[in-house]
């Protein structure tokens, strides 16, 4: 059973935090709980690609062990190390990625009296990147372009642990404790060719980019959670909640730059200017600590038998948050493997300790504290659930720059904000719910240092000490039906998002393509969406057809030099589905076509429509003796994009499989991936400032040998059936980016 829930805070305290989770239901017949049961895959390819996957299960008593690894350098990335958010060089997802990644998740106790469960992860990655960029920036009265060429190379180590500590004596009363930890390491090597061409296409700047980092980052916390029915008066509960965190990431890193500007000469086209040679070496450290705490209370409004409640909560968010940014010029006469800053080596062999350039230094002390005041009001019937008031959010934000206090900040912010939340259901599986809610957001630490960063000249950025936090309203809508009968399902959601002093880049680009950056609060940003999902078999049930319909509205606000732009973009996607299973056999067809167009308020010559069309066929045939044929052919194209980026592709993937042993245990397959070798992976970005065409190096064609096998020990003659193939081979052993379907879960 997959279900959406509220968050464990929401459940435990009675508040709701806005938090939504898919999660999904277990249950073991009594002769299946008490066993063991896994699968593990192995698999050799050509151009050297492997895979390696396995998960080891034991239930008993209640009880729940997991053990599970992955290893491949075909994409497919076990757990998020989660350092993308931590370090500032790192590169991102796209490329080939070499992943490693073992965990152990656990669930042990006495019933639902005391329960200790967890997970424990590791994870590596190698991920290669290269990307080819065309880029047009957006100005009233001309268009101004950039080529970029990049190769990036990121390795992150990562081992984090999240535990859960529960214990409920009573129906009363209930105390939770959440300790976590991580531990992230991250190096980044990356080599960018940047060329700027004027309004007439005539070159303006090149600049050759060399970087590195070496990232360290130690983080590790607790949330306590306790919360209190009333026995002798039902509806009445309170809870109270205490968190601590804490996080310090140290950065180190060069930056190597050879800029060269080009100015126009009477009898050449244009000829060389000098070439500026910018090269630092950066000491980036930030950490801090974080103290949250919260306080709800739920009061019933006369008789508890009438749902009726009257609901308080307090939340409080205090952060002190340290920045040192030192900043060395690397000596011109510097040679790899010689000393780096901030010492440098004299000629008689002793060491002098150097300065950094205060011109791109800083170091800032960050203090924060928000809280949200919450007044509702909840009701409570058969059918339908209605929970709605007031917030008040006070927030806090002070700056203290130790090297000039002429720099220092110190301000409030309000913010007033309703939330609803409604859901009535109609029956069991027919439901409709309605939810607003508000939530602010703190700048980051890039974007309030008012110092500038030149590791790339071609792009100089400088935060805004003076940003105030952002705050976004978000409603969404969403009705599903599901007929057990017939077996058709209606979904229907719709969800609209706007932000107040929304954080956006604003750039002054010069003659010579150099851009200074930096960051403003604008309103007027807001998004938008309705999609339409519909699925129904036919009268005998080996047919059935399918719908999905999105349509999605964006608009952004950005500034280049000074010239405020709003730009509205519009997305359409259609992709209806036949799929047909007989005896055997199992065969879709999936069509699609969308359309997405641009309207800029500073140039309407820059207004764009690109088309991306195509489809897929799925087939899959079982023979009795276990013999499995599958096969998977995609078509995708494309119109509209710069020239030499509009795409016709054909993805092919293959299998044939045979299983042996008892019970078809053992599978034998061979797999070939993008069989006529025609992969690629082109994206377009579109902002108030830029359109950005993009493609990234991907995984090409390969063949691969793999050999599976899986286990079950729960109740004798109670095996899971093979046929069809087996769970695992449909579920475990498709391609990268092919897992068995829906969305993040977690097992309840």
């Amino acid at each position: 059973q997959v279900v959406d829930r509220k968050s464990d805070m929401a459940r435990l305290t009675g508040v709701d935090d806005g938090e939504d989770e898919t999660v999904i239901n277990l249950t073991f017949k009594q002769d299946m709980n008490q066993g063991w049961f896994g699968t593990a895959e192995a698999g050799y390819g050509t151009d050297d690609r492997y895979t390696g996957s396995f998960n080891l299960n034991r239930f008993w008593n209640g009880n729940q062990v997991t053990l599970l690894g992955n290893f491949n350098n075909t994409n497919q990335i076990g757990f998020t190390d989660s350092n993308g958010s931590r370090f500032r060089r790192f590169g991102g997802n796209n490329g080939i990625t070499e992943s490693r990644a073992l965990g152990l998740n656990f669930n042990v106790g006495k019933e639902e009296i005391i329960r200790v469960g967890g997970d424990i992860m590791w994870s590596n990655t190698d991920a290669k990147t290269i990307t080819r960029q065309e880029r047009q920036y957006l100005f009233e009265d001309y268009s101004t372009y950039s080529k970029i060429n990049k190769s990036v190379r990121d390795r992150g180590n990562n081992f984090r642990g999240d535990f859960r500590v529960l214990w409920k004596p009573d129906s009363f009363n209930t105390l939770e404790f959440r300790p976590n930890f991580s531990l992230n390491f991250n190096k980044s090597e990356d080599h960018e060719l940047t060329d700027y061409f004027n309004s007439s296409m005539v070159q303006a700047s090149k600049n050759n980019a060399r970087s590195s980092s070496d990232g360290d980052s130690y983080e590790f916390g607790g949330r306590l959670i306790y919360s209190h029915n009333f026995k002798r008066h039902r509806g009445r509960a309170f809870s109270i909640s205490g968190q601590y965190k804490y996080s310090n990431v140290i950065e180190t890193g060069t930056s190597v730059n050879d800029f060269i500007r080009y100015i126009m000469d009477e009898d050449a086209d244009n000829s060389q200017d000098t070439s500026d040679l910018l090269d630092q070496y950066n000491d980036n450290h930030t950490w801090s600590n974080q103290v949250m705490g919260q306080f709800t209370w739920t009061e019933p409004l006369g008789n508890v038998s009438n749902g009726n409640f009257l609901t308080f909560s307090y939340r409080m968010n205090y952060r002190w948050n340290n920045a040192d940014k030192l900043v060395y010029n690397i000596p011109d006469d510097y040679e790899y493997g010689d000393i780096m800053p901030p010492v440098t080596l004299n000629p008689d062999g002793t060491l002098t300790t150097i300065e950094p350039d205060p011109d791109y230094s800083n170091r800032y002390r960050n203090n924060s504290f928000n809280q949200n005041i919450r007044l509702g009001y909840k009701k409570v019937t058969k059918n339908s659930t209605l929970e709605a008031g007031l917030s008040l959010v006070p927030q806090m934000s002070k700056s203290i720059y130790l090297d000039n206090s002429d720099k220092n900040i110190d301000r409030w912010v309000w913010n007033y904000a309703p939330f609803l939340r409604y859901r009535y259901k109609f029956s069991k599986r027919r439901s409709i719910q309605l939810n607003y809610r508000g939530r602010s957001s703190q700048p980051s630490m890039a974007q309030l240092q008012p110092v500038a960063d030149i590791s790339n000249p071609t792009n100089i950025i400088q935060g805004n000490p003076n940003l105030d936090p952002s705050f976004t309203h978000n409603v969404n809508i969403r009705f599903q039906d599901f007929n057990t009968e017939s077996q058709r399902s209606i979904m229907l959601m719709g969800d609209f998002q706007m932000t107040q002093n929304s954080i956006i880049s604003k750039s002054l680009i010069k003659d010579d393509g150099t851009r200074e950056t930096t960051y403003a609060n604008v309103n007027g940003v807001w998004s938008g969406r309705v999609m339409n999902m519909f699925s129904m078999p036919l009268r005998n049930k080996k047919w059935s057809l399918s719908n999905h319909v999105f349509v999605n509205a964006n608009r952004s606000v950005g500034f280049n030099n000074s010239q405020r732009n709003a730009s509205l973009s519009l997305r359409i996607n259609e992709s209806p589905g036949i799929t047909f299973r007989p005896d055997h056999f199992e065969l879709e067809l999936r069509p699609r076509y969308s359309v997405e167009t641009t309207f800029n308020s500073v140039q309407k010559n820059a207004d764009q429509t690109v088309h991306t069309y195509g489809g897929r066929f799925d087939g899959t045939y079982y023979t009795p003796w276990g013999l499995t044929l599958q096969s998977d052919i995609n078509y995708s194209a494309t119109s509209g994009y710069a020239a030499g980026y509009d795409t016709r592709t054909w993805m092919w993937n293959a299998t044939i499989s045979q299983q042996f042993l008892r019970n078809k245990a053992l599978t034998l397959a061979v797999k070939v991936y993008d069989l006529l070798n025609q992969r690629n992976n082109i994206r377009r970005n579109v902002t108030a400032n830029y359109i950005d065409d993009t493609r990234y190096n991907s995984l090409t064609r390969y063949f691969m040998v793999t050999l599976s096998y899986r286990f079950n020990t729960f109740g004798k003659g109670n095996e899971p059936s093979a046929a069809g193939g087996g769970d695992f081979m449909r579920g475990h052993g498709g391609w990268p980016g092919r897992g068995p379907g829906g969305g993040p879960g977690r097992r309840n």
